[in-house]
């Protein structure tokens, strides 16, 4: 059976929540409301409801002319290869790091994705047998797999048990510097954490963790990936040692490009690392006419430029180079922020009305602004699964809502909608302690 995307005024009433809205929360929704129209998956159909940007949100125009003005280009151009190209790439580098606040350009490679990203990081550290890294059981496989890689080496994996907690209490909480110190001692080399959680939106308290551990010459490596793009972000006020992300989630890039930051300090306490796979680009003493000399030194970018690859996607670099330049300049990463907080605050609110519990925080500085898990039992699956138009993840903790700048109130309204008719059919939700 196919649920439709029905109207219900009372429903949308108590979802509008007229009384409470605030003059900024109305210039952000009609600001976000004309942005809108760039993303003609949501803009053009009324039966689409897209409730996954923390997974990879639909395009937009901006994106798209960007693919046709490289594809233009590859037709008419003289080898765009070496001229147009390249400087797109050193703008978008940039605007990365300008995104996320970082030092200066030189700080970021540009990787394949999040996990080319953080594999550069681990796969360069000297680690030395008997050390060990700390990560959460809830820690994205990404991250988790290279470190686990690592212990025939002789590298100790330590991962903090999140899991049983949140499955008794039906409740998940951030990350912060107490959480993690009874398994930090004096052979911790590295923290490895998301920033923000892909599964249930929490927002770990990095900057604490960076302020606590960075001292005693502990490295932290955060997977930045559901933050930028999603929220302000800046790697100095952190403290990281380094973080990736991909640029197909938040920055709405196509896949296939990623990005490495690693601070100058992080740089020049690693002690000259050699990256895992070393290309021409990372070398540079590279001669004009490309002749590698069996008796000449390697002279690495002194920075994380070495990281970089000589072949990367370009068409992928010249869409975060509108994209990027877009958010930045247009959309405003504060706005951004604003907007998908007022989102899920106002889904949070209208399903505890209807009885279904909230998995992630509920404070704002706890957790992601785009993110709202819901804990609906398994038996829910079928029903959303027939609801026409409709995309979101369902999870290890029920079902996660994920928003982008494209979504709106209306959004929500048709959610709680869906939410309102499955709840008077008897389904049933998941109860916490």
């Amino acid at each position: 059976m196919v649920t439709r995307l029905v109207s219900s005024k009372a429903a949308d009433a108590r979802c509008d929540g007229a009384e409470d809205s605030t003059d900024e929360e109305n210039r952000l929704s009609a600001k976000f409301a004309e942005h809108r129209r760039l993303v003609p998956l949501v803009a053009q159909n009324e039966d689409v409801l897209f409730l996954n940007a923390a997974s990879a949100p639909p395009s937009n125009i901006i994106v798209h002319e960007a693919i046709t003005r490289y594809s233009a280009e590859a037709l008419y151009e003289i080898y765009p290869y070496g001229t147009i190209w390249q400087k797109t790439r050193e703008e978008a580098r940039r605007l990365v790091a300008r995104c996320i606040n970082a030092e200066d350009p030189s700080t970021v490679a540009f990787t394949r994705d999040t996990t080319e990203g953080l594999g550069s990081f681990i796969r360069s550290f000297k680690f030395e047998r008997g050390d060990n890294v700390v990560i959460i059981d809830t820690e994205h496989p990404n991250m988790v797999y290279e470190f686990l890689t690592l212990r025939d080496e002789g590298l100790e994996v330590r991962q903090v048990p999140t899991v049983a907690e949140a499955e008794r209490t039906g409740r998940v909480d951030a990350i912060d510097a107490e959480t993690l110190r009874p398994y930090v001692d004096e052979r911790t080399r590295v923290v490895g954490l998301s920033s923000m959680s892909f599964d249930s939106g929490q927002r770990h308290d990095i900057a604490g963790i960076c302020a606590t551990y960075r001292p005693r010459g502990i490295h932290v490596l955060a997977d930045l990936t559901q933050h930028v793009g999603f929220a302000v972000i800046d790697v100095q006020a952190l403290g990281i040692s380094a973080g990736a992300f991909s640029l197909h989630k938040g920055l709405n890039c196509p896949t296939g490009l990623g990005a490495l930051y690693i601070s100058h300090k992080a740089f020049s306490e690693l002690g000259d690392p050699i990256p895992p796979i070393v290309s021409m680009a990372a070398a540079k003493n590279i001669r004009e006419d490309l002749l590698v000399r069996g008796d000449e030194p390697v002279e690495f970018y002194p920075d994380a430029r070495r990281f970089d690859h000589a072949n990367m996607s370009l068409v992928a670099v010249t869409a975060a180079e509108a994209f990027i330049r877009f958010y930045l300049d247009v959309l405003g990463p504060a706005d951004v922020e604003a907007h998908l907080y007022n989102l899920t605050s106002a889904l949070a609110k209208e399903s505890e009305r209807l009885g279904i519990p909230v998995a992630g925080p509920r404070q704002r500085e706890h957790r992601a602004p785009h993110i709202c898990v819901l804990g609906l039992d398994r038996e829910w699956r079928a029903y959303l699964k027939g609801t026409a138009g409709m995309k979101l993840t369902v999870n290890r903790l029920g079902v996660r809502v994920s928003f982008g700048f494209y979504s709106s109130i209306d959004d929500v309204r048709k959610f709680v909608r869906v939410l309102d008719k499955g709840r008077s059919q008897g389904l049933s939700v998941r109860r916490q302690s």
